[in-house]
């Protein structure tokens, strides 16, 4: 069924395969630094306030890789900037739990922030590559790749959450859990990277046509009402997203005095609710449109927030996680998918803006909740990501010429 491509086209099962492993490894990362959030605050005596400075380390490192990544993956490749960001990823986690296990000659949440730096770093490059060649696909294909990519991501995060929850249930150290998360995801990364070329020919073929049209082969942009609708769009639900990734265990363990392994299964639901509901993204958005899908979502997440701000008892916060995974979880690729369809040039222009303003939302909100945490409770923080989710639905209609592309050549090819 999927036999290698013709050369330039999309059709090789490989560099989807690719593409999958990535960022399901990428999630199974994150997830194993989310779970174990609780036990290195604790275990490093650090307030709220200083967990949101060693949070910050994830943005301080990002920014970087921000400015300087739609250039390199121009000029090194997709598949050069993916193998820096999978290998400074191993790396940043590794180093996130080495002051629970060692003594350092820095402070330990220093050394925790410097490991975070690392993994913001690499995953910036890591994300926008696989971003901008995910776009490519979807521009080719005419259906939705990106929501079928990110759930990868979020299924890797569910795995990870489930791994972590198995990991403080039997007590093993932080230390001895990154190491096997580092291990196994190395040899995902190395899986994937063999396959990566595929992915590179995938992008520069996109790129060769973008020179054709614009006589210049670097980054463009045509900047719309749309365009800039789907940017606030990525930042908000992308910071809807990043505050369970960071919060959701510490504001059960701060507001519930709950368990650091309920924590962890709180967090494992979300990372689960995320994944089937990205999974059956396709099918949503076919018969929905993305207008639709990205009110509704947006409307999932508010309700979802406000069940686990107002009610406490512990079936009522596995609700709460579950509406706000559902809401969660198409906003982010859908405005990635509606940016990929917009306006001339090259397309990894407008991916890493996109991307940009997502991580922005990704590194810079959850530092900024915990400042917000430390003055006037978790829960506040909460109650404000939570009135930020009216925006998607009041811009949602901006979004709606991108969306129509997509779904029109989908429609013509019936």
């Amino acid at each position: 069924m999927f036999r290698k491509a013709a050369k330039g086209s999309f059709g090789s099962f490989s560099a989807r395969e690719a593409l999958f492993a990535a960022f399901f490894a990428g999630g199974f990362l994150m997830a194993t630094w989310i779970t174990r959030t609780p036990a290195i605050r604790e275990g490093l005596g650090l307030s709220i306030a200083e967990m949101g400075l060693v949070f910050l380390g994830l943005s301080l490192g990002s920014i970087p890789s921000l400015i300087f990544a739609p250039v390199l993956i121009h000029r090194a490749g997709a598949r050069l900037m993916t193998l820096l960001g999978e290998a400074l990823m191993l790396l940043g986690v590794f180093l996130a739990a080495l002051p629970l296990a060692l003594p350092m000659p820095l402070p330990g949440g220093v050394v925790t922030a410097l490991g975070l730096g690392l993994v913001g770093f690499g995953s910036v490059f890591l994300d926008i590559a696989m971003n901008v060649a995910a776009g490519v696909i979807e521009a080719r294909r005419g259906k939705p790749v990106l929501t079928t990519l990110h759930a990868c991501f979020s299924f890797g995060e569910a795995v990870g959450a489930f791994f972590g929850f198995g990991c403080v249930y039997l007590a093993v150290s932080p230390m001895t859990h990154f190491l096997m998360a580092v291990g196994l995801m190395a040899l995902v990364f190395l899986l994937s990277t063999l396959r990566l070329n595929e992915v590179e020919a995938l992008v520069r073929a996109s790129g060769e046509e973008a020179e054709k049209k614009t006589g210049a082969l670097k980054p463009k942009l045509r900047i719309t009402g749309s365009l800039i609708a789907a940017v606030i769009v990525v930042f908000v639900v992308a910071l809807c997203e990043g505050t369970a990734n960071d919060w959701l265990p510490i504001l059960l363990r701060e507001s519930m005095n709950a368990s650091t392994s309920f924590a962890a299964l709180a967090f494992a639901v979300f990372a689960s609710g995320l994944a089937a509901v990205r999974f059956s993204g396709t099918f949503w958005l076919m018969r929905f449109g993305k207008r639709r899908v990205l009110m509704g979502s947006a409307l999932l997440a508010l309700i979802g927030l406000l069940v686990i701000i107002f009610f406490k008892a512990p079936l009522f916060v596995m609700l709460g996680v579950v509406f706000w995974a559902a809401g969660a979880a198409l906003g982010f690729p859908v405005a990635l998918s509606a940016g990929a369809a917009m306006g001339e040039g090259d397309p990894a222009a407008r991916m890493s803006l996109l991307s940009s303003a997502g991580y922005g939302a990704f590194l810079a909100g959850p530092p900024t909740l915990g400042f917000i945490g430390e003055e006037m409770g978790l829960s506040a923080s909460f109650g404000l990501v939570a009135l930020l989710m009216l925006l998607p639905v009041l811009l949602a209609r901006r979004m709606t010429p991108a969306e129509g592309k997509v779904a029109h050549r989908v429609l013509e090819r019936k």
